[in-house]
């Protein structure tokens, strides 16, 4: 069956690691399916592009939580 996601706009959290948490993103890169719909992690500029206003770029670190702004597509 067609994929009814195509784009994840994700804050990805890099610190620390919160292992107390009870929700998380299943690891959609792992996911299994077609060889075909393989996700690619879009540029800075397409991220921004595609939102339509500035995002801040690279790493962002607030109250001791590194955190980073991604988009992936497939």
């Amino acid at each position: 069956s067609p994929a009814f996601v195509d784009r994840v706009l994700l804050t990805r959290i890099l610190s620390p690691s919160f292992d107390e948490c009870d929700v998380f993103l299943p690891d959609f890169l792992q996911a299994e399916g077609d060889a075909t719909e393989k996700w690619s992690r879009c540029t800075h500029e397409q991220l921004e592009s595609w939102v339509g206003f500035e995002v801040p770029r690279g790493v962002q670190e607030e109250k001791g939580v590194q955190y980073e702004f991604q988009m992936w597509t497939r």
